[in-house]
């Protein structure tokens, strides 16, 4: 490493038209790469979490997760679902093309 920088201090002229370069490089990429301010993103992945305050794991399980995995488990296109009951929460991730979930409530 210590060689590199001893070459560059010894030839300034090589450092500046590096410079240069990498400048020159960097404007000419500014006006080429395209940028979207919203890209259109199809998730592949949705979670879901519901706060059950005060219940344990097990009343979680019975009271939630139970009845989303029923309500869900029709749905096509849905690769693979993990549920997650812990104190109080209620967690699960279902991977898949084109999920798309309409929220109502009730």
């Amino acid at each position: 490493m210590k060689g590199i920088i001893t070459w560059f201090v010894d030839n300034v002229v090589a450092a500046n038209l590096l410079m240069f370069i990498l400048l020159a490089g960097g404007v000419m990429s500014l006006f080429t790469t395209h940028q979207e301010e919203f890209p259109n993103v199809d998730p592949d992945v949705v979670s879901i979490a519901v706060p059950y305050l005060g219940a344990s794991p097990e009343e979680v399980e019975r009271g939630v997760c139970i009845r989303i995995e029923e309500a869900i488990e029709s749905i096509q296109g849905i690769d693979k679902i993990n549920t997650t009951a812990s104190e109080g929460l209620f967690r699960e991730r279902g991977s898949g093309r084109r999920l798309r979930f309409r929220l109502r409530s009730q």
